[in-house]
């Protein structure tokens, strides 16, 4: 079982491919990442989730081997020996159905054996994502597989960390931590929020008897903010509430790169030139039902992964700082969203997710405390933690509109001391489009 100052971490998710570029061939790489860990250290985060690096071949993954253009098994080994002078531990990320394409009937027999091997590099822990699906092909032999794998993990002294997209698979001391992705599939447009909140109150009440993680961003979607606002639209209140929802939760908070300085896909972009398949086909799809080009690239930054994958900017010119060379998706523009800008002002959105991974770790009311939910709806998510005799309540408007709240959280809240706010204003009556209040009451 995880301890109490790990539920009160950050766990920090990393595509290698799109991080840095070490060696200037416009693809990023595990030197890269290694190069800017301390980055992830000052921004509060404990915990690096490395994921997509295995080679692949004819179909199937090697998960003995690291992809050719990302490095090898000795810059895993780099990391954890650089994560050890900042407190950053590396974590591996594995799919369960890669697994089981590529080992078959064999898995339960070489993930002991790729456990032990990559112990050896000095990694920390392992994720295993999509679990459900070998539960769809066999509950009793995936929960036969899966107590397996905890049992060589708590030997190892490893973290063991099993993805699941459907909650009533996980049973107790089945792993370490539950991680949870599908909140981010749930938000299909801008003022529907219910489902969302519900899934994410319902992860909530798991992780009263099982620890829980879970993100907003991940590689599989596209970010939360291409989802919601319109392109013109200013980003910070909503990242500012989005991050406010993440960290103040019962839930373990797993950051996507990027989202720490508001990635956005703000690119001029040739499909001709990028060196992406995938997203290649899905534009030509497009292209073929009869829309516009420019068409045709909204709808891709809005419904696929297509905004994860985007290289980072760490300053503002032509290239980011990304790479030395052309990057694999083209040219960036201009932008102030870069690592650079953001560091030197301490009133940037990099300090504001900052002050409140610190505030997680301070008040242990968020990472440790009991919770309840007080209101959801399309628009507004309101929830109280308690700890001890501390009692919080946070408010949540991921609508574009104004919300009167409901006259009992008028009430419960109305002498509190507010303790965190993303807007100027606050009215225990009201919440403004976008807002989130943490309350002490």
């Amino acid at each position: 079982m995880l301890e109490n100052k790990e539920k009160k971490t950050t766990f920090y998710e990393t595509y290698p491919k799109s991080f840095v570029d070490s060696n200037a061939d416009g693809i990023g790489d595990l030197e890269g990442l290694r190069s800017k860990l301390t980055i992830i250290s000052q921004l509060g985060a404990n915990y690096v989730l490395i994921n997509q690096i295995f080679a692949k071949k004819e179909g199937k993954v090697d998960f003995y081997k690291i992809e050719k253009d990302l490095g090898s098994i000795e810059d895993i080994k780099a990391i954890c020996e650089k994560g050890k002078y900042i407190r950053v531990k590396a974590i591996l990320d594995f799919d369960a159905k890669d697994l089981f394409d590529s080992y078959g009937d064999n898995l339960k027999d070489t993930i002991i054996d790729l456990i032990k091997y990559w112990k050896e590099t000095g990694i920390k822990g392992i994720r295993i994502k999509n679990l459900s699906y070998l539960f769809e092909k066999s509950k009793n032999e995936a929960k036969d597989l899966v107590f397996k794998i905890k049992t060589k993990t708590d030997e190892l002294g490893l973290m063991f960390i099993g993805g699941f997209d459907n909650p009533n698979w996980v049973e107790k001391d089945m792993v370490d931590m539950a991680y949870f992705s599908k909140a981010n599939s749930l938000v299909k447009e801008p003022n529907s929020y219910k489902n969302f909140y519900e899934y994410i109150d319902k992860i909530q009440k798991i992780s009263e008897e099982i620890p829980a993680g879970i993100d907003l961003d991940n590689f599989d979607n596209p970010r939360m903010v291409e989802k919601i606002l319109d392109h013109d639209e200013e980003l910070r209140p909503l990242t500012e509430a989005l991050a406010t929802m993440l960290f103040s939760l019962k839930t373990i908070p797993f950051i996507y790169q990027g989202t720490e300085i508001e990635a956005k896909s703000e690119y001029d972009v040739d499909m001709k030139e990028i060196n992406d398949p995938e997203i290649k086909d899905i534009y030509d799809s497009y292209l073929q039902e009869g829309m516009d080009p420019e068409e045709a690239l909204n709808k891709i930054k809005k419904e696929t992964n297509f905004s994860a994958k985007m290289p980072l900017r760490w300053d503002d010119s032509i290239l980011g700082r990304f790479s030395e060379i052309k990057n694999y998706y083209g040219t960036m523009i201009h932008y102030d969203n870069n690592y650079k800008e953001y560091l030197k002002h301490g009133d940037s959105f990099f300090f504001y997710m900052y002050n409140i991974i610190m505030l997680r770790k301070r008040e242990s009311v968020f990472g440790l405390g009991d919770y309840e939910s007080l209101s959801i709806d399309e628009a507004v998510y309101v929830y109280k933690r308690t700890y001890k005799d501390k009692s919080f309540v946070v408010l949540i408007n991921l609508s574009k509109d104004f919300y009167e709240l409901d006259e009992k959280i008028t009430k419960l809240i109305e002498k509190g001391k507010v303790i965190k706010n993303n807007n100027p204003d606050y009215d225990p009556e009201i919440l403004d489009a976008y807002q989130a209040v943490i309350i002490e009451l």
